[in-house]
């Protein structure tokens, strides 16, 4: 088991050199939609499943879709935003990301901003 989601933004900051994933963090999961972002980019798909591959990805189910739903309902956030949000709160794992604005509005999600 992962020790936390990753979002997009800071797996793109890696991927650019701006700021490192360090290894302190521990085991990384992602979202199968920060998979789908980041394949939407310029980056070279051989060198996105390269990164990837020591990640555990983890899918939507139904409990997650459904999750996802009712949080876009009740805070507003972005369709891929609220299931990002589901699948760490389903996982119960905290989502490490600098977009804090996207997320703070979801109740018991624990988010992590890194340095």
């Amino acid at each position: 088991m992962a020790d936390l989601l990753v979002d997009t933004d800071v797996l793109i900051d890696h991927l650019r050199g701006d700021r490192r994933l360090s290894a302190e963090v521990g085991s990384i999961a992602i979202s199968v939609i920060s998979h789908c972002e980041l394949f939407a980019g310029h980056d070279e798909p051989e060198r996105l499943r390269r990164f990837l591959s020591p990640m555990s990805e983890l899918p939507i189910d139904l409990e997650i879709a459904e999750l996802a739903g009712v949080t876009r309902r009740n805070t507003g956030i972005a369709t891929p935003d609220a299931l990002v949000a589901a699948t760490a709160l389903t996982h119960r794992l905290p989502l490490m990301t600098r977009n804090r604005h996207h997320y703070d509005r979801v109740p018991k999600l624990r988010i992590i901003t890194p340095v």
